[in-house]
């Protein structure tokens, strides 16, 4: 499975308001869609980096993920 996605957006900012958590069925797919990623790789990046969004986005800029919608 790729986990390089398009990285045009930066990597904090324009965020959804809000802490991640991906246990909240209602956010779910709205931060999926956000940083383009799969539930585990967002489970995974909130456990590394906290669920702070800047710091969710950044996590997966480290690891070659997406870090916003594009």
């Amino acid at each position: 499975m790729p986990t390089t996605m398009p990285t045009n957006t930066p990597a904090t900012g324009d965020h959804p308001a809000g802490p991640v958590d991906p246990e909240d069925p209602a956010r779910l797919q709205q931060w999926l869609d956000h940083f383009g990623i799969t539930a585990e790789q967002l489970r995974e990046a909130v456990q590394a980096a906290g669920s702070a969004p800047d710091a969710v986005a950044e996590h997966l800029l480290n690891q070659g993920g997406s870090a916003g919608p594009g």
